[in-house]
């Protein structure tokens, strides 16, 4: 899981931008980041399936689901923050990394996950134990961009991994840059800046693409 946050950023290239002109950076969002890991589990061994997610009450979050010793776990790769550790689907857990706090409930077999930054709690998403056909799933991948849904996402870049002992999340043109010793963030990196931005402190040179148009 460490490998793909720090290897695989999360993103929304391919949705802003098309194909042809995000297909040249890692990654991507949840459903290419999970689907990434699903087959990297597969390839490794491991018993491990597609699942899918709640936020704000609508299905639009992709996870994957794995069997390790008789126990059912959940692994949140495709989330754009660091959700480093396997949510247990029988035991409710919390954990640190980078300065953000992360913990799970468990209700009438649903695990709610709670994310909290700049010391603010929210919850980030909702997992329903059972799930749903994983074909079911692999449809809803491939229809996602073209079924009308809006994501949070949809009209503004997001770009976020892990760099060295930090985690970097691009969000419009606010960049935050989080770690254990504490959180802080860099305003007016949108526009122009935004290439910059990405090549400067994440290593990814994508100069060639030009800001979204309004819609």
């Amino acid at each position: 899981m460490l490998w793909h946050f720090r290897h695989e950023p999360f993103h929304n290239l391919r949705l802003l931008y098309g194909g042809e002109r995000g297909a040249g950076v890692p990654g991507g969002t949840c459903s290419d980041k999970t689907l990434s890991f699903v087959s990297a589990g597969l390839q490794a061994g491991l018993d491990v399936r597609l699942h899918s997610g709640l936020i704000d009450g609508r299905d639009i979050h992709r996870l994957a689901r794995v069997h390790i010793e008789g126990r059912t776990y959940f692994a949140d790769v495709g989330n754009g923050w660091p959700a480093l550790r396997l949510y247990p689907a029988d035991a409710e857990i919390a954990f640190r990394c980078y300065g953000m706090g992360f913990r799970t409930q468990i209700s009438a077999r649903r695990i709610s996950v709670f994310h909290e930054r700049f010391g603010v709690e929210t919850l980030q998403l909702e997992i329903d134990i059972h799930g749903k056909p994983e074909a079911q799933i692999r449809a809803d991948i491939d229809r996602r961009f073209s079924s009308g849904l809006v994501y949070p996402f949809s009209h503004s870049l997001r770009f976020s991994k892990i760099v060295d002992n930090r985690f970097l999340f691009l969000r419009g043109d606010r960049l935050e840059i989080h770690a254990d010793e504490g959180s802080t963030c860099i305003d007016g990196v949108g526009g122009p800046a935004t290439w910059a931005t990405l090549k400067s402190h994440f290593g990814h040179d994508v100069a060639a693409l030009r800001p979204p148009v309004d819609r």
